[in-house]
């Protein structure tokens, strides 16, 4: 019994095309090969030198966006935690307020409010309903040059159309400055002085006086 093969001869030229979708592995060893190669080498370099700068600026700008981002929070967070610290006091001492001041640098890291900034604390009252004025008044944990946005000591108090300390009544104010300066460029984020401010009313007493010591 004769077995016949079922393998037929493929159509003409399958060897070559097989042969040319094989990678060119000795490309570079042939003559030209090697400078086309380079070239292509070349051109990748040239290109990724020209768009370096610019990724460069992009990381670095949002690096400096996100830390803005992040200082306006720390400051916000800075100003509720001073006055809220002071309003759960049934009296405080000046040596009391000034470890609340201390824990406002705590508060405000990785940021340097010590050098770039300043806490300033005030007690708002409205003693015959006559309208509210700073009874006290008292600055800490900074070196930066600000004045309160609200009165002085004795004086009549500025509050916002929103606020309203009526007659009898005693509001702890905490206002928080922080001289913001650019990493890296102006052309980013501008220098300037962020500002907040917060308020409590006391828990347990009126806070209209500090006490020595």
């Amino acid at each position: 019994m004769v077995v016949l093969s079922r393998w037929q001869p493929g159509p003409p030229g399958g060897e070559r095309r097989a042969e040319a979708a094989r990678p060119d592995l000795l490309k570079p060893l042939r003559p030209g090969g090697a400078r086309e190669c380079l070239g292509v080498a070349g051109n990748v370099a040239v290109e990724f030198a020209l768009t370096l700068p610019v990724l460069m600026l992009l990381m670095l700008g949002s690096a400096e966006m996100a830390r803005f981002v992040i200082l306006h929070q720390k400051v916000d967070r800075v100003a509720v935690t001073m006055s809220d610290l002071v309003a759960r006091a049934e009296t405080i001492k000046e040596s009391e307020l000034a470890d609340i001041f201390e824990a406002a640098d705590i508060v405000a890291q990785p940021f340097d409010l010590h050098n770039l900034g300043i806490v300033i604390v005030s007690a708002i009252t409205n003693a015959d309903g006559s309208g509210a004025r700073v009874a006290w008044q008292r600055s800490g944990d900074g070196a930066a040059s600000h004045t309160s946005q609200i009165g002085t000591q004795g004086g009549a108090a500025t509050l916002s159309a929103d606020f309203e300390v009526r007659e009898g009544e005693t509001a702890i104010i905490a206002e928080v400055f922080y001289d913001f300066e650019p990493f890296l460029s102006e052309l980013i984020v501008r220098p300037q002085t962020l500002y907040r401010r917060a308020h409590h009313r006391p828990r347990l007493g009126t806070l209209e006086s500090i006490g020595a010591g």
